[in-house]
């Protein structure tokens, strides 16, 4: 009797190297200035122990402008600006003349720098806010101790959301290129605050052991502080002509025997 086919020889099984997938993320770090144009650029060399399949990219973003928190200036009828006004006065009768004043005064007072720009100029482009540490008590509407007027208000730099750069990659090893020009980060990415801040790849890419990954990063807004890229995949280990992959066979000729 001829005995049932199985699909697959026993032998030809017990021979295979097994392979195991393990989640494996490759990281970049970028240094922004803030200069419109600058081009940077970051290597990673994928090991020799397994092949790298990259399924999506993200990245992340930490500013280097810390918060700035300040006080309103005291009116103008009673001698000038200063950090806040001795007299007691509520939120909403803080004139923005008031604001500026006192943003104006800190930052000489403390050597501050917002790129050149004036309190006016840094508060229109980047935003006012009460300090939230006050805040409750300042929308309470009564009038406000000296102590809580002089930390009421906070402006920062370049927040965050509005960091915009260009990125391309590139596989060293075959001297492929993942796209046809430099990709803006909020088209290809999505926004840094969290709102889809990454994306899945069409199709997953492959990267050979011992290749070299060159990530290009284009600067575009003058947001300043670090930028952090992560290619999230995983890596297969006992493919053939790898390390993990000859350990493996050498196991299983051993055990044969």
């Amino acid at each position: 009797m001829t005995p049932m086919a199985t699909g697959r020889s026993p032998i030809a099984a017990s021979g295979a190297p097994e392979r195991r997938s393990i989640p494996f993320d490759y990281a970049f770090r970028y240094k922004l200035e803030g200069k419109p144009g600058r081009v940077i650029n970051s290597v990673v060399s994928v090991s020799i122990e397994a092949t790298f399949t990259a399924v999506s990219i993200g990245y992340g973003v930490v500013s280097d402008v810390q918060p700035i928190v300040f006080g309103p200036a005291a009116p103008v009828s009673t001698g000038g600006p200063i950090f806040f006004s001795l007299a007691p006065q509520s939120l909403f009768s803080i004139s923005l003349e008031q604001v500026f004043g006192g943003l104006d005064a800190f930052l000489k007072s403390t050597n501050t720098t917002l790129k050149g720009q004036t309190g006016a100029e840094a508060v229109f482009k980047n935003g006012l806010k009460l300090n939230q540490n006050v805040a409750e008590i300042a929308l309470q509407g009564g009038d406000l101790s000296s102590d809580v007027l002089s930390r009421l208000f906070q402006v920062v730099g370049s927040p965050s959301d509005l960091v915009q750069f260009k990125y391309a990659i590139f596989d060293e090893g075959s001297g492929r290129e993942f796209q046809s020009e430099p990709i803006l980060n909020i088209a290809g990415l999505g926004s840094a605050t969290g709102e889809r801040p990454f994306r899945y790849f069409a199709e997953p890419i492959v990267f050979s052991p011992r290749s070299t990954i060159r990530m290009e990063v284009t600067e575009v807004s003058d947001f300043t502080g670090e930028l952090h890229v992560a290619l999230h995949g995983y890596k297969v280990l006992g493919d053939v002509n790898t390390p993990t992959g000859a350990a493996q066979r050498r196991r299983t000729t051993v055990r044969r025997r």
